[in-house]
């Protein structure tokens, strides 16, 4: 049955919401110059879980090996590269320290850590829910974006050239679907 959307006006409902592997996708995207082309990445490994009710929170963790950028060449760049120093680092994780939803989305101030090292990243983000007929809320989309400094966290493409087509300043971008843990 197709699910139905709450209105705008319905603030998420309680409780602890997981994050649907199959139906997450986290990215980094930016473009280095106006002839610069974008580069993007994308993890298909996304786990974590959204809480709402008395303490709210996000949590988000990326297997870091699971990237791709979607072109065969590029992956083996930044393969050769490895800026996350994946065999040290597996994991790249989000933390909130605080949220504030509204109606129609959130305010997330959190840590994200990369290559072991912390920093804050506020992420804005907005939200559906969906019902499942007969059965109220069961699914949630989630989407989040902040701009993260890669240098801030020792991300540095050492291959000559390639350094200037990837800017400091990266989109970070959390598309997820959350279902009711």
């Amino acid at each position: 049955m197709a699910a139905a959307l709450l209105t705008a006006t319905d603030a998420p409902p309680a409780g602890t919401w997981a994050i649907d592997p199959g139906r997450a996708v986290v990215a980094f995207s930016g473009r280095a110059g106006f002839l610069a082309p974008t580069i993007s990445a994308r993890f298909a490994t996304v786990s974590g879980e959204v809480t709402v009710g008395a303490t709210h929170g996000v949590r988000v963790e990326v297997d870091v090996t699971s990237m791709t950028t979607g072109n065969r060449a590029w992956d083996e760049v930044i393969g050769a590269v490895d800026p996350f120093d994946t065999s040290r680092f597996p994991l790249a994780g989000y933390e909130s320290t605080r949220v504030l939803w509204t109606a129609t989305g959130a305010d997330i101030e959190g840590r994200l850590t990369l290559r072991g090292v912390t920093r804050p990243v506020a992420l804005s983000a907005s939200y559906e829910v969906g019902r499942d007929a007969g059965r109220g809320a069961g699914r949630m989309m989630v989407r989040a974006g902040g701009t993260v400094d890669r240098q801030a966290f020792g991300l540095r493409f050492e291959v000559p050239g390639v350094g200037k087509l990837v800017p400091r300043q990266l989109r970070l971008e959390i598309d997820v679907d959350v279902v009711r843990a």
